[in-house]
Order: C-alpha cells, then sequence, then structure tokens
C-alpha cells in the first residue's frame, strides 16, 4: 500500500523554510474523521505505513526509526501540543528538549505542560500537568509554545540532580555557534545575572535551593554534557577545578582549547564522546571519520608537546568515580 495522507498535517514541508527544524509530519486522527478518510488511516496504520506517537496523533513509520532519542521525544512533545487547548505551554524537560538542551540520562516518558495555579497539578494520559503559573516570556519553537530557556534550566533544577541540572546550565550559557541547533533556531542566551534573578521571583517555589546551587556552579565555558559531568565529578571529589576551554599555542601558530586545563599542574583533560566523533557530531560534519581522527592525533600530539602532562576522560571514565579519582592522582590531582 502507498502512502496517502489521511489528514491535515500540523506542519508542512513550507513550515521548514520558515524556521522549524526537519521533525516529521505529524497527522491527526480527529482530522481523518473530518475528511471521511478514518477508514483509510486505520488500513495504512495496520498496513505499518504509519506509527502512533500519542492518541490520535501519527508520523510516517520509517521517519520514525529512523530519528535518534532527543528527536523521538520532541515529536511526542509536539504531538502533546496537537491535542492540547490553545495557548498552552510546555516546560521543564519538554521544554528543554525544544529548546535543544541536553539531557544527562534519558528523557522522561511523559511531557511537562505548565498551568495556572489554580488549575492545580492534574495530569492526563501522557502529559503532566504543574500547576505553577504560566510564564510570560514563553517562546516558540517548532510550532510548540515553551516556557523561557531561562525558566526551563530553572524549573528542571528543582527537579533532577544536580549533574543533570548542571549539565543544562553550562548549555544554556555557552554561545552557539553558527550553524549550531539553537543558533539557527534563533533561541538566546541565558545569564547567571538572569539565572539568580528569576530563581528571587519565583521564590518560595520548591527546589530553589537545588536551583540556585546548580547555577551558582553552572559555567558556559564547558563545552559538552560530558565537559560538565567532568567537572561535577572533580568536585564531588574535591580536587582542584580545571579552567576551561585554554587556548594552546605553539611554534605552527594556535593549537587548539584544551577542554580542561590545571595549571599548576601544567596538565591538559581532553573529553571524548559522540559529539566529538560520532555521526551526530557538532562539527567538522563534511570531514570524513577517518580524516577527523587523524586531525585530532597531529592535535593531540601538539598539546602533548606543549605541556607536563596530558589525559583523554570519556564517559565511562567520568562516570567511574573512585576510578577518576585513582587516574587523576596519578597526576598530581589530590582531595584538598
Amino acid at each position: 500500500m502507498h502512502r496517502i495522507a489521511f489528514g491535515v498535517p500540523v506542519a508542512t514541508p513550507l513550515d521548514h523554510a520558515r524556521g522549524m527544524s526537519k521533525l516529521p509530519v505529524l497527522f491527526l486522527s480527529r482530522e481523518a474523521e473530518q475528511l471521511g478518510s478514518a477508514r483509510l488511516l486505520r488500513q495504512q496504520c495496520a498496513a505499518g505505513i504509519f506509527t502512533r506517537v500519542a492518541p490520535g496523533v501519527y508520523v510516517d513509520r520509517a521517519e520514525w526509526t529512523g530519528l535518534n532519542d532527543d528527536d523521538r521525544y520532541r515529536v511526542r512533545v509536539r504531538a502533546a501540543a496537537s491535542r492540547s487547548a490553545p495557548g498552552s505551554q510546555f516546560s521543564h524537560d519538554s521544554a528543554a528538549a525544544m529548546l535543544r538542551l541536553p539531557s544527562i540520562g534519558a528523557w522522561p516518558a511523559r511531557v511537562h505542560e505548565l498551568v495556572a495555579p489554580a488549575a492545580g497539578g492534574t495530569s492526563r494520559r501522557g502529559i503532566l500537568r504543574h500547576g505553577l503559573g504560566l510564564d510570560p516570556r514563553a517562546t516558540e519553537i517548532d510550532g510548540v509554545c515553551v516556557t523561557s530557556i531561562e525558566r526551563t534550566v530553572i524549573d528542571v533544577a528543582c527537579t533532577t540532580t544536580f549533574v543533570r541540572s548542571v549539565a543544562m546550565i553550562d548549555q544554556a550559557l555557552r554561545p552557539e555557534r553558527e550553524g549550531e541547533p539553537r543558533w539557527n533556531l534563533g533561541i538566546p542566551l541565558a545569564t547567571k545575572p538572569g539565572l539568580l534573578t528569576l530563581i528571587d521571583e519565583l521564590d518560595p517555589y520548591r527546589g530553589l535551593v537545588s536551583a540556585r546551587r546548580a547555577v551558582e556552579f553552572a559555567d558556559g565555558g564547558a563545552g559538552s554534557p560530558a565537559e560538565s559531568l567532568g567537572r561535577v565529578q572533580f568536585h564531588a571529589l574535591r580536587l582542584p577545578p580545571p579552567e576551561l576551554q585554554v587556548p594552546f599555542f605553539d611554534d605552527r601558530g594556535l593549537i587548539g582549547y584544551a577542554d580542561f586545563y590545571w595549571r599548576e599542574f601544567d596538565l591538559i583533560g581532553e573529553v571524548d564522546g559522540r559529539s566529538k566523533y560520532g555521526p551526530q557530531r557538532h562539527f567538522q560534519r563534511g570531514i570524513p571519520l577517518e580524516e577527523l581522527l587523524w586531525q585530532e592525533k597531529q592535535r593531540e600530539d601538539r598539546l602533548r608537546a606543549a605541556v607536563r602532562a596530558f589525559v583523554r576522560l570519556d564517559w565511562a571514565a567520568l562516570n567511574d568515580r573512585s576510578g577518576l579519582a585513582s587516574r587523576m592522582s596519578q597526576h598530581g590531582l589530590r582531595r584538598k
């Protein structure tokens, strides 16, 4: 059976030209009913052409299969928005995903929505409602009204772990480079003073003590969630904190920027992750992986020659706190 659109899509290819990112088009069963194509909807779902992502909301199965976890959660948020009343605001993890903030750990199963305090926090299928009041600074991303980047990271920081909060706030503070997702979508930068002011405005919002701690620790110099994880682990181990994104030079000019540098120990720490080498890496996407690895080896050789010591840290090493402490102690870093 060939794919036939059975309803009016929530988004069309024209929307992408207006700035929306390339998420699958949503098709709604209520529109199929209005158009008299409900039977065709059922036939195409039974044939495996469409897959259901929320009650009454469907996407092309082939497109869905090709999505990563981040985009699948964004599709679920858009599906929830298609079922919600006009003016609904999506918040917490749901807003974070739409704002292209990273998640250390999986996204939640449910979508988060803000409602007025009088409405309480009554939830419905697949949607967790928070009766915390609407955000006057809300913005629209991919056709979904979401809380501002400042309100989003504060909401998340009030309800999740310290390391996950720090990773999101670090990225919210980090200036996006041209071509990166938030830059393409025109999402504004958060600032520490703005976040701290918002915390004061939200007082006595539950969890603000945790949020303030995460904001005060956050640093927009962290280049990736893995670097944020490293910073939190060094802090938990009471190791000296590193400087971030320090430039190094040799007789050939700029070598590059070290992820971590401990000046007292003349030690560089470099963080490896999928964002650097994987198929969805943020930078140098037009370069074959083999060439990218060769360039990185040359860069590492030059960095090693510029300092006393050099250490590479991946996700596994950063998640193993005791192993990390032992490894860093070999380079002179010990608990203060």
